[in-house]
């Protein structure tokens, strides 16, 4: 069972600033993508979302969530990304961070996206090497997310399996993105509940939950909605089978948090904390 009720966190890249005064007084934590800080990695830190969260979050603690890693680009990672993160945890000092295990970046070529790592041996052992030395660099726990991915890969193992595999051998937690899933599941790729019967649940220390949207035939991960009432349900659920869990993070891209119906984010936040609370009790 959860030991302790899990923090509850918002996505925040820095608009609308107005907004988080409204979020501030639902949230624990402010998830903050620090690849929206600079453009094409300068080495000048745009400080105005640190200015938002002194203005209106101040008293909460920010986690760092990356996408421009590439941890898993077989001729390395982007050095660019560790020392801009290394520049904002000396700024504002995290209570964790985390990255996606993917790719974007190939050939020294930026692909426009993420794309999810293969489930083999030779990845994992890869990806294993490298977050366990980012956890030792930055002496800071250090969480993997696995990436939602439309597409079949040559995999020698299931999804599960390999984030076990990948989450022990370099002694960092996991995040378990409900969205992800979802996305996985209806894109043919999963079962949600073979995973989650696999799945090491003590390595889950962070849960993520978003909507996105279809499109031609797919279910991709656009964080441009807000989430299903059937996977608030399955985070009520979840919550307390996870026994390390500390925190759960609604996500949402900037420009659907400009266009969203305010009242209706609020009771999202509102819901979420409630099955939270309710859930921590049950587990």
């Amino acid at each position: 069972m959860t030991a302790v009720r899990p923090a509850l966190g918002i996505s925040f890249e820095g608009r609308p600033a107005t907004l988080l005064e409204d979020l501030a007084p639902l949230v624990d934590v402010v998830e903050v993508v620090p690849d929206t800080f600079v453009a094409k990695y300068s080495h000048v830190v745009d400080r105005r979302t640190f200015a938002a969260i002194d203005d209106y979050a101040s008293d909460l603690d920010v986690v760092y969530h990356g996408i421009g890693l590439s941890i898993g680009t077989a001729t390395g990672w982007n050095d660019e990304y560790l020392r801009l993160l290394e520049r904002l945890c000396e700024l504002r000092p995290p209570r964790w961070h985390s990255e996606h295990l993917g790719f974007a970046i190939v050939d020294g070529h930026f692909l426009g996206t993420l794309a999810a790592i293969p489930a083999t041996m030779e990845a994992a052992d890869l990806v294993t090497a490298r977050a366990d030395a980012i956890r030792r660099r930055f002496g800071t726990e250090f969480l993997l997310e696995h990436v939602a991915s439309p597409f079949a890969r040559v995999d020698e193992m299931t999804t599960a399996s390999f984030l076990n595999m990948v989450a022990r051998g370099s002694s960092c937690g996991l995040i378990l993105d409900l969205h992800n899933l979802e996305c996985d599941e209806d894109n043919g790729r999963l079962t949600t509940g073979a995973f989650l019967d696999e799945l090491d649940l003590a390595l889950v220390r962070e849960i993520h939950v978003a909507g996105g949207t279809w499109r031609d035939g797919y279910h991709l991960d656009e964080h441009s909605q807000l989430p299903s009432p059937a996977m608030a349900a399955r985070l009520g659920q979840i919550v307390p089978q996870c026994p390390n869990l500390e925190l759960v993070v609604f996500e949402m891209d900037a420009g659907a948090l400009e266009a969203v119906d305010r009242d209706a984010l609020l009771g999202t936040l509102t819901d979420l904390r409630q099955r939270i609370e309710v859930s921590s009790v049950a587990g």
